[in-house]
């Protein structure tokens, strides 16, 4: 993929990029190939589950040990970034981006191994977080040169956009309530005509594409060259007729709140161009007839009981939580323990599946401390992106925001969803780990910047 960068440039935008040549080498081409292709895998759900035991499948829970192509991806770029003497060069210049609040998450998910019922659903769900891991560590100390932060971000767009014409081509070829086996790649349409593309979840495919759509919107506002932000302008307004095809309520705000707030603050500091506010208005009128029919569908009319089916599972978690506040029942466990909860006279007659919130769920397997520590994470991750935003670096910036606006749209999504598919949890680790690239990078950009300006300062004083 070949994407141009802005060909005028500022005093600070040099100073970045003499920098970054400092701090570490770029992506070599096979690197960005195999990161290319973990990064668009993950969707596509190219894997096997060893192990796999379909009765806890069915309620929840990750039963299996994943093997995906992402992973063998993973581990043939941990192999070159080792062999090339890179990763010493990184931590010797500037330092590594460990993630504290990674590691004591993880941490906390591998001693609920010993308090889990069934030891073997809390070891795959160990063994998906620690995937997830190598996927932010790689991005957020890897990544280290403004071209390679471009091409992620066009990684993530390329891959919105095939997921988009995948769930456009089932939204007008499909059948309601058809499965569609190509191979590896499995397609289909939800019972009520949402297209799910190949994640086979309307909710999976519509969260995963709101968390891609926003850095391609934040990297269209940046000072990039005129080939990325074409790109990035066709890749955004696909991707949201796609997403208000899917019909997920969660993800559609995410866009929605997300544009309107990257918007008014690229904005409020003049970095708003004209052509974006006709583009917007462009894909609005585009995204009408689908956003009337969320609305008419997911809105005012009856929505299956999705949402009555999640009240009875909050109480169910609210019980088992004051069981065992403290101490969870094991990581990929949570399915097993509320079924005596479930099985009382009150909730007998209601459907049953693992709690539909991340956190309580998060709550419920690890305790209070596995879930400070995943709201640690997803905090963290928010305020990387954040202080990015405040570097007012004119690419950086309006990336850092978009960034933290993505991750903060998932984490309210989460409010109402399970959200621990291997799909869900990889992307947002891969948007964790953008964020702390694109955070280290601004604050190794304004390092440089006030020593060049103390170093003009001194010439001046010397020179008077």
């Amino acid at each position: 993929m070949s994407i141009a960068l802005s060909s005028t440039s500022t005093p600070q935008d040099r100073s970045v990029s003499r920098s970054s040549v400092r701090v570490g080498a770029k992506l070599s081409w096979i690197e960005r190939a195999a990161l290319g292709v973990a990064v668009f895998e993950v969707p596509l759900q190219l894997d096997k589950y060893i192990g796999f035991q379909e009765e806890h499948a069915n309620l929840g829970a990750v039963a299996g040990l994943n093997v995906s192509l992402t992973l063998l991806a993973m581990i043939f770029l941990y192999c070159v970034w080792f062999a090339s003497g890179a990763i010493k060069r990184s931590r010797q210049l500037c330092g590594l981006t460990i993630g504290i609040p990674m590691i004591v998450y993880i941490s906390l998910v591998a001693l609920s191994v010993v308090t889990a019922g069934v030891r073997f659903l809390a070891i795959c769900d160990l063994f998906l977080v620690l995937q997830a891991y190598m996927l932010f560590f790689y991005v957020a100390n890897r990544i280290q040169d403004r071209q390679d932060i471009v091409f992620v971000v066009g990684c993530l767009a390329a891959t919105l956009v095939f997921q988009s014409l995948l769930i456009f081509g089932l939204a007008v070829l499909g059948e309601s309530g058809e499965l569609y086996d190509f191979g590896p790649i499995l397609l289909s349409v939800w019972s009520d005509g949402r297209p799910t593309g190949s994640m086979q979840s309307a909710v999976l495919a519509g969260s995963v594409m709101a968390m891609l759509w926003l850095p391609a919107l934040g990297l269209s506002l940046s000072s990039v060259g005129a080939a990325t932000k074409r790109w990035m302008l066709v890749s955004i307004a696909i991707g949201l007729v796609a997403i208000m095809l899917t019909q997920t309520r969660g993800a559609i705000a995410t866009t929605i709140v997300g544009t309107g707030v990257l918007g008014l603050a690229t904005l409020s500091r003049g970095w708003l161009p004209r052509q974006a506010v006709v583009a917007a208005g462009l894909v609005a009128l585009i995204s009408v007839v689908p956003l009337a029919t969320v609305i008419k569908k997911r809105v005012l009319g009856d929505d299956g009981g999705s949402a009555g089916a999640r009240k009875h599972l909050s109480v169910i978690a609210w019980d088992m939580i004051q069981d065992r506040p403290l101490f969870g029942c094991g990581s990929g466990n949570c399915h097993l323990a509320g079924i005596p909860y479930a099985s009382r006279s009150n909730f007998h007659a209601e459907w049953y599946y693992t709690i539909h919130c991340k956190y309580l769920l998060t709550w419920i397997e690890t305790g209070v401390f596995g879930l400070l520590a995943f709201l640690w994470v997803i905090g963290n991750g928010i305020r990387q992106g954040l202080g990015a935003w405040s570097s007012r670096h004119r690419m950086l910036a309006p990336l850092g925001l978009a960034v933290a606006l993505a991750i903060t749209g998932y984490s309210i999504h989460m409010l109402v969803d399970i959200f621990n598919s291997r799909t869900q949890v990889q992307m947002l680790w891969i948007v964790l780990g953008l964020s702390a690239a694109v955070y280290r990078m601004a604050r190794s950009e304004q390092s440089a910047d006030k020593r060049a300006r103390q170093s003009s300062l001194g010439g001046l004083s010397h020179g008077a």
